[in-house]
């Protein structure tokens, strides 16, 4: 089989979860027999058209363009689609986008008529693939992308081979003598902070949350009204916000965690929940369709709530508490293993094989 040379265009802030998921992308399919990996970086998403001209050639020569859409970084007001039309003209290439942040329209104008909805139209008329993360994700899509053209692809977990100690981790972080949940990502309404603060009130003394993560640029404020909601709920004692953690210090976090939690009120694809799936810690989590679909992959896997209260969250955390050993949870172990980096590119590599072989031009 011929050498093929995948292109990977990047765009965005630097410590971006898309950034690192591409990334992740990139070096497992590039340690490939017959794969050449060749990456382009734009900059930041404020970068000038001309850099965008100049990354967009370099992938002139290649077979095939892997992009990571998320309209925030390609100009939200116009739906991104002036500097998708110039990407799209300076590269002429087949191009795979993977969608990030798929959420459901909330009416017939979002659907099909807003900047992004028609960013998202454009894209899916020029795409070769379109990959998102799970069937939820396809059916929030619509008919705004040609069906033919959606793979479900899930987002991968990586292995983490190499975790430090579990008793040392935890003196490190000074929580020998308790109990840990904890959440990580960024601090947002609808990850579900507020929720679990509620629920700390039901749960016994000796168990601390640890939120691990930094707000949105320009939200610093979300962090102090939840610190605030704290101290009404009178547990500002069992929270901790870290900010933003480096690579030890998560791994750290993970090893120390006795229960993760994942209590989004809404979704798309989770790079922090495939983080908790890599430590193999028992894992709460909503009830969103989403993660029932990754839960019937391996059942068992998560503890799930439901409905979307701290009353109902509560208990489950105990249980959860309850039940968990210093081992790592075997059905999470599982779920790990079903979601392998190996495993997702090598769906990649399919994808990327199939689009390389329709003429540009041909995939509308």
């Amino acid at each position: 089989m011929s050498t093929l040379r995948v292109g990977f265009l990047q765009i965005g802030r630097d410590r971006s979860g898309l950034r690192r998921y591409a990334d992740i992308i990139a070096t497992e399919a590039g340690a490939r027999p017959g794969i050449e990996v060749v990456e382009s970086d734009v900059g930041d998403r404020g970068a000038p058209w001309s850099d965008l001209r100049r990354a967009a050639r370099r992938l002139r020569d290649v077979d095939v363009v892997h992009v990571q859409w998320k309209v925030a970084d390609w100009n939200p007001r116009l739906g991104g689609l002036p500097r998708l039309e110039l990407a799209l003209r300076t590269m002429g290439r087949p191009v795979v986008f993977t969608l990030h942040d798929v959420y459901n329209p909330q009416n017939r104008w979002q659907r099909w008529i807003t900047s992004e909805a028609l960013g998202l139209r454009r894209l899916g008329r020029a795409a070769s693939a379109v990959v998102v993360h799970s069937e939820e994700e396809r059916r929030r899509l619509g008919r705004r992308v040609p069906e033919r053209k959606v793979e479900v692809v899930p987002h991968f977990v990586e292995g983490r081979p190499g975790l430090p100690d579990r008793a040392r981790a935890r003196a490190a972080l000074d929580i020998e003598d308790r109990r840990v949940i904890s959440l990580l990502g960024h601090i947002i309404k609808r990850r579900g902070h507020r929720l679990v603060i509620e629920a700390l009130r039901e749960l016994p003394d000796d168990v601390i949350a640890l939120f691990v993560g930094s707000p949105l640029q320009g939200r610093d404020y979300m962090v102090e009204q939840f610190k605030e909601w704290a101290e009404k709920q009178g547990v500002a004692d069992r929270v901790r916000f870290t900010g933003y953690v480096p690579e030890d210090v998560l791994e750290q976090v993970l090893v120390a965690t006795d229960v993760a939690l994942c209590p989004y009120r809404s979704m798309s694809a989770s790079g922090a929940l495939a983080t908790l799936i890599s430590a193999g810690r028992p894992i709460v989590t909503s009830d969103l369709p989403q993660l029932r679909e990754m839960e019937a992959m391996v059942p068992g896997a998560f503890h799930m709530f439901s409905p979307y209260t701290s009353e109902a969250l509560a208990p489950v955390i105990a249980s959860a508490l309850q039940s968990a050993t210093d081992a790592p949870d075997p059905h999470v172990q599982a779920l790990a293993r079903r979601l392998s980096t190996a495993r997702v590119v090598d769906r990649y590599v399919g994808i990327y094989r199939a689009a390389a072989e329709v003429p540009v031009g041909a995939v509308d």
